[in-house]
C-alpha cells in the first residue's frame, strides 16, 4: 500500500463542481421566483 500524500485527501474536481452547484446565491433567499429558478435547475 503506498502512503497517503496530501494531495490525496483533496476532493476531486468532480465533487468540487457538485458542491458549487448546490451553493444558493444569496439574492434566491429574499426573491421567490430566484428561488424557484435555482430548485428547478439544480433537480
Amino acid at each position: 500500500m503506498k502512503p497517503l500524500s496530501a494531495l490525496d485527501s483533496l476532493p476531486s474536481s468532480k465533487q468540487v463542481a457538485f458542491a458549487e452547484r448546490l451553493a444558493v446565491l444569496d439574492e434566491c433567499f429574499r426573491d421567490k421566483g430566484l428561488m424557484s429558478k435555482w430548485i428547478d435547475g439544480n433537480r
